[in-house]
């Protein structure tokens, strides 16, 4: 590629693309080492942190709403719920109407992780962030919140963030508007 064609290579969907993965993929892996840590001397994977972030935002879970979540099958939520009872994060009790199901819960150092875990990303990400000049950081929430308007064009894609979030009904969510966009759209 020679230098007077990079411009026009930066304007390419593959560029954006190619862009987009890179900016995906570097996310997820600092977010996650920003989040990892250990609980006396026992690393927390980042699908332990998974579960435990979900049980954390929306509460008691039961194992299907756990597995549901993370998309993965009953057995594997199984799985990881077990590694945490272990470990002692999360306390496992019969539901009370219905003692086939199994309710999963945190325990206060349970919730003590996920907190320093929310801390430790929050502290990174806001780092990053507040680096960027100032008229870029506007740019890249307008741009995120645009491109996730656009992304999430389908029910199912715009159920999994809401899912994935834990925080029901947050007025200023970009994905909450676009829920609130199609359903007056449909009236």
């Amino acid at each position: 590629m020679s230098v007077e064609n990079d411009g026009a290579v930066r304007d390419t969907a593959e560029y954006a693309e190619m862009v987009a993965d890179f900016f995906v993929e570097s996310i997820r892996k600092a977010a996650t080492k920003a989040m990892a840590g250990n609980y006396h001397g026992e690393e927390i994977t980042p699908s332990l942190m998974e579960v435990l972030q979900h049980i954390y935002l929306r509460g008691a879970s039961a194992m299907r709403e756990i597995a549901a979540a993370m998309e993965i099958s009953l057995s594997a939520a199984s799985q990881l719920v077990e590694r945490l009872v272990k470990k002692g994060l999360v306390t496992r009790r019969e539901d009370a109407s219905d003692r086939r199901l199994t309710c999963i819960e945190l325990t206060e150092s349970g919730s003590c992780v996920v907190k320093a875990m929310r801390e430790r990303r929050s502290a990174w990400f806001n780092a990053i962030v507040s680096a960027m000049p100032q008229a870029n950081q506007k740019c890249f929430l307008e741009g995120l919140e645009s491109f996730l308007q656009v992304s999430l064009a389908d029910e199912e894609n715009l159920d999994r963030a809401c899912i994935k979030c834990g925080m029901e009904h947050v007025s200023s969510c970009v994905i909450s508007k676009i829920k609130i966009e199609r359903a007056e759209s449909r009236k």
